[in-house]
């Protein structure tokens, strides 16, 4: 639940031209954080490390910007505050533009590839720290950022059907442009979504990857699945392929949510990454909600012995405002 914190309307009195808007809303979090790390030292051998417990605050500071054209076209703009890294227009900074109409809607900046657009991810439930998420979400995003972070995405959507088509450029026009496609589908209680996405890496090497899920609810319970596959093309070398899939579920009853997620990625030859989550959420009204989360991580490399898990947790208070 999000409450606009400042809001004001500019309203131009002359004839033909609509209303603009810009709106204020916001997000923290406190409360503890703690965990142990598996550190790798030099031998291969790893050796176990206290996380230590310790206080844990964050803020977010979100500005909406809306309007409307005369002909009807939405117009409008999003900056986050908590990735602000400057505001040059090639960096893909904390900002996102778009236009709206009959045409669909053409967005622009620090926004998601198609890929991640149409693919559904398995974070339903959060905590403050995103303990749970971290190690066991293996995000559809994993195709996104490969070259300066700026993505164009178009979206149409009719009849319960999503189409996205997106691109991310090379500043320096050295390396292939990143594309990428996805597809939306709604029936019967069931949201599917499937994507693909390649070009080549800021590094020149070329990358691909593809993706599908599905979701639905069951009575009290909402439920995620997701498969996919990214492949580096290497030349004259076998291509190494990372299978990674996620499952996860929520369990919501009045003000109290439960939920569970597990994800893994598997490399052939090189490792097993796999991870699970678990947390729970009271709302106390108003945009007070009381959290806490559990995630643990265990990467198996082959050919070596020893592999610790990584986890965290976290507990305390996430506002929205």
């Amino acid at each position: 639940m999000k409450n606009v914190l400042f809001a004001t309307t500019a309203l131009i009195a002359t004839a033909g031209i609509a209303s603009a808007e810009v709106s204020l809303s916001g997000s923290a979090e406190m409360g503890i954080i703690g965990g142990d790390q598996g550190i790798t030292n030099v031998a291969g051998n790893n050796n176990d490390t206290n996380f230590a417990d310790q206080f844990h605050t964050d803020i977010d500071v979100t500005f909406t910007l809306s309007g409307e054209s005369d002909n009807g076209i939405t117009f409008g703009a999003t900056i986050d505050l908590d990735e602000e890294g400057g505001f040059a227009n090639t960096n893909g900074g904390p900002e996102a533009v778009f236009i709206s109409g009959d045409f669909g809607t053409l967005t622009m900046g620090d926004t998601d590839g198609a890929l991640d657009k149409a693919v559904a991810e398995t974070d339903l439930i959060g905590d403050i720290a995103d303990a749970s998420t971290t190690y066991s979400v293996k995000s559809a995003a994993f195709m996104d950022g490969l070259l300066d972070g700026q993505v164009a995405r178009y979206d149409y959507s009719i009849a319960g059907f999503g189409l996205s088509l997106s691109a991310e450029t090379d500043d320096t026009g050295v390396n292939d442009t990143v594309w990428g496609f996805g597809a939306t589908y709604s029936v019967a209680g069931f949201d599917f979504g499937a994507g693909f996405q390649g070009g080549e890496s800021n590094t020149g090497v070329n990358q691909e990857g593809w993706m599908v899920s599905a979701a639905t609810t069951f009575g009290a319970v909402d439920v995620v699945a997701n498969y996919g596959e990214g492949a580096t093309n290497i030349d004259g070398a076998v291509d190494p392929i990372a299978v990674r899939y996620n499952i996860a579920a929520v369990y919501t009853m009045d003000a109290l949510s439960l939920g569970a997620n597990y994800g893994e990625i598997h490399t052939d030859g090189v490792s097993t990454d796999k991870g699970f989550g678990l947390a729970a959420n009271y709302d106390l009204g108003g945009g007070l909600v009381l959290q806490a989360g559990f995630g643990e991580q265990t990467v198996d490399n082959v050919g070596v012995s020893g592999d610790d898990p990584i986890n965290m947790y976290s507990l305390g208070l996430s506002m929205s405002f």
